[in-house]
């Protein structure tokens, strides 16, 4: 069983700078398999570096540390979107606690989350090619929904699955 896991919101630009280099180890031990090792530095340079997440924050996106006994185990990040579903923008768990349900008791708080602002459920987007989170959302009751494939700049693209949580409230 794993240990009572927790949503701490990050506030301070000091945070979301330990966040920045949490970020980048995480996804550069993830996703370069997935799309390749230049899309990685553009991707945490564009939306994980601090002055990207400030910018997020400033527009209303909520980040959380996900802990685990005061530990770091993660992050995510939600936002109201113009859908009855609160999107979940970014939603990680370092490789140290993958395995051990951290992820599945954070997205619980997070559903907790949605049904505190009477939304109908979560909705997130996930790389085509990231099988493991893939099959992590749907074991939680996610449905893919649609594709998109979305230009992001330097001639690079998000080609992902629109996944979708409902029937929370």
């Amino acid at each position: 069983m794993a240990s009572a896991v927790h949503l701490s919101l990050i506030t301070s630009g000091e945070e979301v700078a330990l966040l920045e280099a949490f970020a980048a180890e995480i996804w550069r031990e993830h996703y370069p398999p997935i799309i390749g090792k230049d899309k990685v530095e553009f991707m945490l340079e564009k939306f994980q570096s601090t002055e990207a997440l400030l910018t997020q924050i400033e527009e209303g996106m909520q980040l959380f540390w996900i802990t685990v006994e005061g530990e770091q185990a993660g992050y995510a990040a939600i936002k109201s979107q113009e859908t009855p579903y609160l999107f979940v923008s970014k939603f990680y768990v370092h490789k140290t606690f993958r395995g051990r349900g951290i992820g599945k008791q954070a997205m619980q708080l997070l559903r907790v989350k949605a049904a505190e602002m009477r939304l109908n459920g979560l909705e997130l987007t996930v790389n085509k090619n990231n099988d493991t989170a893939i099959q992590f959302y749907e074991a939680l009751g996610f449905e893919n929904i649609k594709a998109q494939k979305v230009a992001i700049g330097g001639g690079f693209y998000m080609d992902d699955y629109v996944m979708r949580l409902s029937g929370i409230r």
